[in-house]
Order: C-alpha cells, then sequence, then structure tokens
C-alpha cells in the first residue's frame, strides 16, 4: 500500500509541474512583448530631443553649410539660408573663421535678386552681433531690398517688434544717405502716395526720413 500510495503521489506531483511548465511561456512573452516598445519609445524619446537640441543649437552652423554646398544653385543656396537667417547670431559664426559672417552677407548683397520679399522679415532679424563692416554690408543689403520692394519692407517692418524695427529702419536710412536725401525722400513719396499704407506702415516711413535726416 505505501508503495502505491508513493506512485500515486509522484504521479500527482508530475502532473502538476507539467501544468505550471506548460502555463509559463505566457507571461513570459507577453512581459517580453512589453519591454520591448518601451526601449524603442525609450529611445525614440532620446533621438527627439537630440534632434530639437540639435535644432536650436545649429542655426548658424546650418546657414554656414548651405553657404558652403557647392551643389546648390545661387538661388537654392539663397533661399535656404533666408529661410534660416532670423535670429542668427554673427559672432558664432565667425569662432572658426572671423571673416565668415562678412563674406555670408556680402554673397547675400550680390545674390540679393534671389532674396523672395516673403523672407524680407528674416533678413530684418538678422541684426544680432553686426558691427563695423559687417554693419555696412547688412545696410547695404537693406537699402537695396528697400528699394527693390518697398511695399514688402514697409510691411515687414511695421509688424517687427521694436528693437528690430528700429535696426532696420537705421540700416536702410545708412545706406540711402549715400544718395541725395531730397531726392529719395521725393521718390518714396511719390511712391507712398499711391499706396494704402496702415498707421504702422506710416509710422515706418516717419522714422525713415527722421534716419535719412541723420543716419549716423
Amino acid at each position: 500500500m505505501l508503495k502505491g500510495n508513493g506512485f500515486v503521489s509522484a504521479t500527482c506531483t508530475a502532473l502538476m509541474m507539467a501544468v505550471t511548465i506548460g502555463c509559463t511561456p505566457h507571461p513570459v512573452g507577453q512581459d517580453a512583448e512589453t519591454v520591448a516598445p518601451s526601449g524603442a519609445n525609450h529611445g525614440e524619446s532620446k533621438q527627439t530631443a537630440a534632434d530639437t537640441q540639435h535644432t536650436q543649437q545649429s542655426k548658424e552652423e546650418l546657414v554656414l553649410s548651405f553657404y558652403k554646398d557647392s551643389s546648390l544653385s545661387d538661388e537654392a543656396k539663397v533661399r535656404h539660408i533666408t529661410d534660416h537667417l532670423a535670429g542668427i547670431e554673427w559672432g558664432k559664426m565667425n569662432e572658426n573663421n572671423e571673416h565668415q559672417s562678412l563674406e555670408i552677407i556680402e554673397y547675400l548683397y550680390r545674390q540679393r535678386a534671389f532674396i523672395p520679399s516673403k523672407s524680407f522679415s528674416n533678413v530684418i532679424r538678422a541684426s544680432e552681433g553686426l558691427d563695423g563692416a559687417v554693419s555696412e554690408s547688412y545696410a547695404a543689403l537693406m537699402g537695396e531690398l528697400f528699394t527693390r520692394d518697398r511695399t514688402a519692407m514697409t510691411r515687414a517692418l511695421a509688424n517687427m517688434d521694436k528693437t528690430n524695427r528700429t535696426q532696420g529702419i537705421g540700416s536702410i536710412g545708412y545706406a540711402l544717405s549715400y544718395r541725395e536725401p531730397k531726392e529719395v525722400k521725393k521718390e518714396i513719396q511719390q511712391w507712398e502716395a499711391g499706396q494704402k499704407l496702415t498707421s504702422a506702415e506710416k509710422d515706418v516711413i516717419r522714422a525713415l526720413f527722421v534716419k535719412l535726416d541723420n543716419p549716423y
């Protein structure tokens, strides 16, 4: 009887182990599936953070890369550069080459025909850290863009914050002062007579006339 009881007990134990082993693969598999997406999401989050950080820190590098890209036509290069000009810090551009910012602004001046009017606001907002020859070149560029499309430039200036608007008007006034101020004012007044300017746009023109009288 003892042998019989031992046989029954061993058989029951074996059956219980088989049932237990047979049930365990599914939870383990589910855990593995749960961990994988979690790891993937973590990786995606890290990549997104890296991309965001790169975008925040690479505006100057991005403009420089477009400027140096020989595979681009001048038109495409200018459009890419002006798309990323707003808020650029020209001092950072010169960390590896002290004349790099001047080269880019002079390049934009030579290729100014390719700068679309919709990008004028970006050009206006690219006044951070301008001085010396760089400031002179920037002013020359602004003066030419204003002369080419007074309507678009005046509208862009009117929609700027005070700092950028003042900087932009100052640069244009300085550039145009190399011509006879009375003639410049006459041309602008003739243009203004055919326009329906907002009060903010009229303020821009008044400020520009003041700057023409005292460009320095």
